[in-house]
Parts: structure tokens; sequence; C-alpha cells
């Protein structure tokens, strides 16, 4: 029999939180309907040997497949070729679910046909468990428990990986391939189905508990300046994927582009960290002018006022954003 929900949760080197994110999914009621495919991505600590524990506990519903590691993107690309359920989900392995929720989100699932789900999810503070903040998937609440075409949906905030469930059969069915051995490449799994996709159901329940302030990582901002060569990889796919879906409707073509948007306004905050330097202002002058005549699109939809406020100067006013930054920052 089809599961209702495959939730792959990619994991390296997370033995300290993958007992939190297995024990998570522990409700009776919603487990015999799931299966729980954990991606060891070539961990050297105890990460497999304590996924192990769940999938003798529960053979029909945990399943621990081991790799060499090959990144984020490469265990996401292993968990789409393997799951077997109707939805499919991203849950990393320091990351959970609300326990309280799950069943209740089982349970809609099953009533669902729509090719994407959008969750409301919880950014939750690393050691005091606080919730820092609610994350909406809708901000329009009328847009809630209803299913929407893509001319609604562009009027939304895009979809995160956290709040994202999205139909196996789409991912596994088109030509969706993230990018392996590097970071950052949430926003191609998030963009990369919206081609395939007619229709986005919001969805209030706050199922995702994402884990903030863990030392190193990846959206920190000097770690994204250590790996920002990754970052403009995935830039660079992600503009070759808007170039090659030139024909999409046009709603979904300004969706696709907003969230390209999104990943190239985090390229303009490593800019302006990296501080005032003459080479650093001509790099971003020189990527801005690439992005304008390149990815006109995208270039629109960048989203924050200080980019359009630099635009305007004609950069005259980085020194100032770059320095403005660096004390909002306390660095």
């Amino acid at each position: 029999m089809e599961k209702t929900l495959s939730v792959v949760i990619p994991a390296y080197n997370v033995e300290q939180y993958i007992g939190q994110c297995l024990g998570s999914f522990e409700d009776i009621r919603a487990l015999r309907d799931m299966e729980i495919l954990v991606v060891d991505d070539g961990s050297t600590d105890q990460t497999a040997e304590i996924a192990e524990k769940y999938c003798r506990k529960y053979p029909g519903q945990y399943h621990l497949f081991r790799k060499e590691n090959g990144g984020h993107g490469s265990a996401v690309n292993y968990g789409i070729r393997r799951a077997e359920g109707k939805y499919f989900k991203v849950v990393d392995g320091d990351d959970w679910v609300d326990k309280a929720v799950l069943p209740d989100f089982i349970s809609l699932l099953k009533t669902l046909d729509s090719d994407v789900i959008a969750s409301d999810y919880n950014c939750v503070q690393e050691g005091t468990g606080r919730i820092l903040q609610k994350r909406r998937s809708a901000k329009n609440s009328y847009h809630y428990k209803r299913e929407w075409g893509f001319a609604e949906a562009v009027t939304e905030p895009v979809i995160t990986i956290h709040s994202m469930t999205v139909k196996t059969k789409i991912l596994q069915e088109n030509p969706i391939h993230l990018d392996e051995n590097c970071f950052y490449e949430d926003q191609e799994y998030i963009l990369y189905p919206i081609p395939y996709c007619t229709s986005v159901y919001y969805d209030p329940h706050p199922l995702y508990q994402y884990r903030l302030g863990r030392k190193g990582q990846s959206v920190d901002i000097q770690v994204m300046q250590q790996r920002r060569d990754q970052h403009m990889r995935v830039l660079e796919s992600l503009f070759d994927y808007n170039d090659r879906h030139k024909e999409i409707q046009t709603y979904k073509k300004q969706y696709l582009e907003k969230g390209i948007a999104e990943a190239v306004d985090d390229e303009y905050q490593i800019f302006l960290s990296m501080g005032n330097k003459p080479e650093v202002l001509e790099e971003i002058k020189a990527f801005d002018e690439r992005l304008k005549t390149q990815q006109p699109g995208v270039y629109r939809e960048c989203p924050r006022k200080s980019v359009w406020l630099m635009r305007k100067s004609g950069f005259a006013a980085f020194p100032f954003g770059a320095f403005a930054y660096r004390l909002l920052r306390g660095r």
C-alpha cells in the first residue's frame, strides 16, 4: 500500500540531534502512513547507529541508507529516487517536527491532491528551545486551507524548504536534480518543481521546527563568505534553469524569478559583509550589471530596499551600506 508521506532526512554528523529528529515522528497514528528515509551522508560519528535503533524498532517505517559524502543536495537526490509515498518532504537531521501537529498533517495530506503544500513553521533557538519566530506560509489569511494557482501563490512568500511538501511523482517524473558537493542548493529544491506544478495549498499547521544558532550553520554570514564559491555555483544553476524555462506560464515565471531573487539577495548581503573595499565595490557593480542585462526579471524582483538604494546612487552608497551592515551585525 502506498504511503501518504515520504520523509527524507539528510544526515551528516548529527549524533547530537538525530535522536530528537527521529523521535519526533514516533506517533503511531501518523507513523503507519509514513516512510522515514534516513540518508546518512558519510557520517563519521554515531549518526547511523542511532538511526539503526529506530529501524529495528519500526522496520516498516524507518529506513537507513548509507552513502559516501556528497553534500545535502546529494542526500536529497538519493531520497527522491527511493521515495514511494504520495508526498515528499525533507527534514534535516538537526531539525524536527512537532509531534502534536503530525497526525493532523497526515490526515490533511490524505484528503488533498494539490501539487505543493506550504505549511507554517517555527524557528527555534539552539540550546534554549525558545521559538524565535513563527513563519507564516501565507500573509493573506484568506489563502489558508484552500488550493490556489500561481496567480495567487506569486503574491505570497516564496515557499521555503521547511514549509514545502510536494508530490513525489513531480520530483521523480521530471528532470529535477540538485547540485551536489555544495551548500545552498535549498533554493533549487523549492524552485525546480515549479514549472511542473499547477496548485498550491496553504496549511496553517506549524509542523517543521527549524533549529537556529548552531555553530557553523550554513546561513551564518561568515560561513557564507567562506563558501561564497558554492553560493555562486548554485546561482549559476538557477540562472541557467530560468533561461531554460522562458515559455512557462506568466505567474509561474514570476514566482520562479522571485525565488531566484531571494538567493541573489543573499549574494548582495555577502558583498556588504565583506566591507568597504575598492575591489568589492567593483565586483558588486559588475554582478549587478550582469544581472540587469542577463536576468532582467530576477533583477526587478530583488526585494531589499538597501539594494535598490545602492542602485539608485550608482553604488555611491555602497560604503555607507557596508558600514551600516557591519554596525548592525556587530562585526
